[in-house]
């Protein structure tokens, strides 16, 4: 058995006869090393073992829950006011809803952050999504879905945080929105329109949003689509469609739509986004 150790020869008389000493007795010498070995060996685990223990992470019991989350509200990154979350609700394993911008002042880059919880507390999933419009200007409404990719169980709760920028960007009304014909099957609903662009320049990546509605005006689902094509010269036209998968879509009795491009928005009466009773 072969055991190195670390540190410098020492040369003294004593070192030296008990050099001789275990060099004339190798069976002694043996043991002594073999004994050595174990020793330092075991010195070693609970130099270790101490040192872990003194540094040990934060430790957290399986299934149990370090705080209690506060349910059914909107929570801020920060101490700053927020826009409105008029509704949500989780279907499946979406939630849907719709944020309105109560300020005087347009905002951008809208994200919806949701943390979903099982019944006891404990965090069982998290997703985040831009709202559908570039842009909200003050008094408008947006939609957002926000899919999250888990097996949720039972009874969960959930909660949305709300980040936004605010934007220099007012964008003038010159987009007119036109819808045509919707129609439904067993689980799909369908809606054709078109976009004139009124502006004196070309329109740049259209999109078309919608937000479906119940009858007690609540959330169904919401989507974004983009005109065919998505560029549109001054004074032309362009095609968009939905097409939007819903378990039952005799629910659907009201739709709001939006229009924006990177130039322009949507034309209203008063500044509300379109809301049009299904057909």
């Amino acid at each position: 058995m072969k055991c190195t150790l670390p540190g410098k020869l020492l040369t003294n008389s004593i070192d030296t006869y008990f050099a001789e000493y275990l060099a004339k007795n190798s069976h002694s010498a043996r043991q002594f090393t073999s004994l050595l070995c174990l020793s330092m060996a075991i010195a070693g685990f609970l130099f270790s073992l101490i040192s872990s223990t003194a540094n040990a992470q934060i430790e957290v019991t399986l299934d149990e829950n370090m705080s209690t989350p506060i349910f059914n509200s909107t929570l801020s990154e920060d101490a700053e006011p927020r826009p409105d979350i008029l509704y949500s609700a989780l279907n499946k394993n979406t939630i849907v809803g719709e944020v309105l911008n109560n300020f005087s002042y347009p905002i951008e880059l809208v994200r919806i952050t949701a943390t979903v919880y099982d019944k006891n507390g404990i965090i069982v999933a998290t997703g985040d999504k831009y709202v559908n419009d570039y842009l909200i200007k003050p008094g408008n409404r947006s939609g957002f879905d926000i899919f999250l990719d888990e097996t949720l169980p039972s009874k969960t709760k959930y909660t949305l945080t709300t980040s936004f920028e605010k934007s220099e960007d007012d964008k003038p009304e010159a987009l007119q929105l036109s819808i045509g014909k919707n129609s439904k099957s067993s689980n799909t609903f369908r809606v054709l329109g078109e976009v004139m662009n009124q502006g004196k320049d070309d329109a740049n990546a259209v999109k078309v949003s919608a937000i479906l509605y119940d009858e007690k005006h609540k959330v169904i689902d919401t989507d974004y689509v983009f005109t065919n094509p998505d560029i549109i010269s001054p004074n032309k036209k362009a095609p968009f469609e939905f097409s939007l998968y819903v378990d039952n879509p005799e629910k659907i009795k009201s739709m709001a739509f939006n229009v924006q491009s990177d130039e322009y928005s949507l034309i209203t009466d008063n500044g509300q986004n379109n809301t049009i009773p299904q057909q």
